[in-house]
């Protein structure tokens, strides 16, 4: 979709492919892979992943870096970093992020 303007003929069945993809992703995770979660792990173990996960979403960068390496080296070590200066250009421009 980033190489694809709104207007262009493309761009609407490329929307609906994702979120025909993101409906079957987050229907996968509420149907079998949270409930499997909670089968297996305890309420308390539940509630720290569920900080961790929240400590790393403030820290993750806010913005697609497409050319960065899939390394889960470089996304501890530099990744920080990066949604800091994600979250400063964030400010700076009046992008809202979730």
């Amino acid at each position: 979709m980033e190489d694809v303007g709104a207007s262009d003929s493309a761009f609407l069945t490329l929307a609906q492919k994702l979120e025909k993809q993101l409906r079957h992703h987050a229907n996968d995770e509420e149907s079998k892979q949270f409930p499997q979660l909670r089968a297996h792990i305890p309420a308390q173990g539940l509630v720290e992943l569920g900080e961790k996960v929240e400590t790393a979403k403030k820290l993750a960068p806010t913005r697609p870096h497409p050319n960065a390496p899939h390394s889960e080296l470089f996304h501890k070590s530099i990744g920080p970093g990066i949604g800091m200066v994600d979250r400063l250009l964030n400010q700076l421009t009046g992008r809202m992020t979730g």
